[in-house]
């Protein structure tokens, strides 16, 4: 796992405006930090990481299952929980909503760094597994207008928020390809820095879109055809 940092260093060298072995500027170093945060939320806009589901919550509690959108009064309101398990269903032969039998499920969830482990009745039928790498979850406050944006990261099994990455933080998704993950940024910002981007850059950020959109290292999801 690489840090916020040198994702943005590699990406400035990468650019050529910065030389092997030192650190960016201050100011440098901060837009492309800012270029980056930015990058993230644009793939979950753009549907990278998979399409998000529109979901309005009652009650005070909420587990969400991972890329959905979630719109709530406030965090005094509604304490919306990231799962660091959920259920793996088995549909019917149809394709139908995932078949319920009476049992239980357990589900290990995180809030305010507190490990808590639920048992719900009448789950589907399944099992627990991590969530998809890649799931996104974005939640927005109407008191404040405020908006943060949550991705999950297979790799190391941990959710991160976007909006709140700091330089020394963890790169989101630089487990899976550092070097690719820093060419999209690269080209990102060579606006901003007047470079020009090399035709290997180019190429790094291809194999790192294409695995991210495609996501074939992962489990398959399911889908199936409406027909009318």
């Amino acid at each position: 796992m690489a840090t916020a940092r040198s994702v943005c260093n590699l990406a400035l060298r990468k650019l050529g405006v910065l030389g092997g072995g030192r650190d960016a500027r201050p100011a440098d170093i901060n837009d492309t930090l800012d270029a980056l945060r930015s990058m993230y939320t644009a793939w979950v806009s753009s549907g990278a990481f998979g399409r998000l589901r529109d979901v309005v919550p009652t009650g005070t509690t909420y587990m969400t299952a991972g890329n959905e959108r979630i719109l709530r009064e406030s965090a005094e309101t509604l304490t919306v929980t990231l799962p660091e398990l959920v259920s793996h269903a088995w549909h019917d032969d149809y394709g139908n909503e995932p078949v319920r039998y009476y049992g239980t499920n357990v589900i290990v969830s995180t809030v305010d760094n507190q490990t808590n482990i639920t048992v719900e009745p009448s789950q589907p039928v399944g099992y627990a597994v991590p969530p998809r790498d890649g799931s996104a979850v974005v939640i927005t406050d109407i008191e404040g207008g405020q908006t943060v944006t949550w991705v999950y990261d297979g790799h190391i099994k941990r959710w991160q928020c976007v909006e709140l990455l700091q330089l020394d933080d963890e790169a989101p998704r630089s487990v899976a390809d550092q070097q690719g993950l820093a060419a999209c940024l690269a080209i990102e910002v060579s606006d901003q820095f007047g470079s020009d981007v090399a035709a290997q850059t180019v190429a790094a950020a291809s194999r790192y879109k294409i695995a991210l959109t495609s996501r074939f290292g992962m489990r398959r999801e399911e889908s199936y055809g409406v027909y009318m």
